[in-house]
């Protein structure tokens, strides 16, 4: 039986129920003592949040020893959705709030797999504890202005990604607190434990092949549907004032563990009721329409573009120093934990008020963004239109954008910025329903389940245009343009992508 459907039976076999003199029935309190006493002991209090997404929750003493660190900290000191705030006034969420949400999600998504599952699968409450500290410290490694801080490494040549920085955060914190005493009074072994949570927040290892659907609570590899993005879905649709359709709470309901008939070892996921497939179609709608409306929104890409140019002016006079002495660049930090753990938004007042003439081009860019002088938008071109030939193969973007890039400025002599709305929905021009696995309702109480296999990618086809968006966006750095100059670039780009071949 589920660890966590135990504690449930536990509470109701040892409470002593009789019936009262009117035949009302009646729980004795040293009955009731006796059984929250057996749920405490396995259990413990944690402490209880007011969260504005998901009201009071509450978390496990374990996750708040986390919280309360200043590493944990600094992220209320990351804003979680870069440079959003600068188009949409209310998008000013950070880190904090989130990695706190999806610690809870993660906790609730487990316990009702347990109780839908029931003695089909075996969560121990230390992997239930380990997948929820694994959401808690998913986002640790973050730097400042969350993704946008990774398209700025990009942009100065590091390849680097925030999650192999998080499971470096929690393993530094764990030594410099000396969490191991507190990890094994929850009955947590330093060395599988902790790597079982970094497992987790990779989304893939080999520590647990079999229970295969605990990798995918957090950070789901395999259809991208997990309690990360049911998070940020609504907690970013709620700053930015824009609806969300999907009910992650009926998900839970209706999901379930089944053995994947498409692996070949033994291997245990997570499936979902058939009917929820309509549900889920409208979770990936609705992280199309965030994609489109705020996150690749074109003004937003605009000020990204500009803070990522300000950072590269600054990187080579900005330095990080930890208390040995040693110093690090803006684009080193990620290097050096214990620098990384001192990055936070913080360094965009530092450059702002900074005295050093060196940082006087990035002083002038950051002023540009505060003062909305942005850089001139040219337009937009959809690949489906101008080159569907490459729009159908696997391209490399980066590639595309750095090659126009060239062209525009050895044609005009003067610097542009290009960027992309690139869809995916989690895979190239696949419809990610078609990684879901689906059961049917059972007929009677004790059927073994039956998986459907509808083609639900065809009930629930996702248009191009909306799902799989292919735009090239090109920004003029020169503010002053003639309409005459508009419409030569206008017509370059065009030109240029009409005629590209990879």
């Amino acid at each position: 039986m589920c660890s966590v459907n135990k504690l449930r039976y536990y509470y109701y076999y040892y409470c002593s129920i009789s019936t009262g003199p009117t035949g009302q029935i009646v729980l004795h309190k040293s009955d009731i003592a006796v059984a929250m006493s057996t749920i405490v002991s396995c259990t413990d209090y944690g402490k209880v949040f007011n969260d504005n997404i998901h009201g009071h929750i509450m978390l496990h003493p374990l996750c708040l020893k986390f919280i309360d660190t200043p590493e944990f900290q600094r992220l209320r000191n990351i804003k979680q959705l870069g440079t959003t705030y600068l188009v949409y006034p209310c998008a000013s969420i950070n880190r904090f709030e989130h990695s706190i949400g999806v610690c809870y999600l993660a906790g609730q998504m487990i316990e009702a797999l347990c109780r839908n599952s029931g003695e089909d699968i075996n969560v121990t409450k230390e992997e239930k504890l380990c997948v929820e500290l694994a959401g808690l410290c998913h986002d640790l490694g973050h730097g400042p202005l969350s993704h946008s801080w990774e398209r700025y490494l990009k942009a100065s040549g590091v390849d680097w990604k925030h999650e192999e920085s998080s499971t470096e955060m929690l393993k530094y914190i764990i030594q410099k607190y000396d969490f191991e005493k507190e990890l094994k009074k929850y009955g947590l072994n330093v060395e599988y434990h902790v790597e079982l949570i970094c497992e987790f927040i990779r989304g893939g290892g080999k520590l647990l092949v079999e229970n295969h659907f605990l990798y995918q609570v957090v950070s789901n590899k395999d259809n991208g549907i997990d309690v990360d993005k049911w998070d940020y879905f609504l907690r970013d649709g709620n700053c930015l004032n824009l609806s969300i359709s999907f009910d992650y709470k009926r998900l839970m309901q209706f999901s379930r563990v089944v053995v994947d008939p498409n692996s070949n070892k033994p291997k245990q996921v997570i499936a979902f009721r058939n009917k929820e497939a309509r549900n889920i179609y409208d979770m990936f709608r609705v992280r199309s329409d965030l994609h489109l409306r705020a996150y690749q929104h074109t003004a937003v890409q605009n000020t990204e573009l500009m803070m990522v140019d300000m950072l590269l002016k600054a990187e080579n006079y900005f330095t990080v120093q930890i208390p040995s002495g040693t110093k690090f660049g803006l684009n080193e930090a990620h290097t050096n934990i214990e620098a990384m753990s001192r990055l936070t938004d913080h360094i965009l007042y530092d450059i702002q008020y900074s005295h050093d003439p060196n940082l006087e081009e990035a002083k002038s860019l950051l002023n540009r963004l505060h003062t909305r002088h942005l850089y001139k938008f040219i337009g937009s071109y959809n690949l489906i239109f101008i080159n569907k030939e490459i729009y159908n193969k696997s391209i490399d973007v980066e590639n595309l954008k750095q090659n126009l890039k060239n062209e525009l400025q050895k044609q005009f002599g003067f610097e542009f910025g290009v960027t992309a709305t690139w869809l995916n929905c989690g895979y190239p021009l696949i419809n990610p329903l078609e990684k879901v696995l689906f059961f049917k309702k059972p007929l009677c109480h004790n059927d073994s389940i039956i998986l459907d296999d509808t083609p639900y990618q065809n009930v629930y086809p996702m248009n191009e245009l909306e799902f799989f968006k292919r735009d090239i966006n090109v920004f003029s750095k020169l503010l002053t343009l003639k309409d005459g100059q508009l419409k030569e670039i206008d017509l370059a780009c065009n030109s240029f992508l009409k005629n590209f071949r990879p």
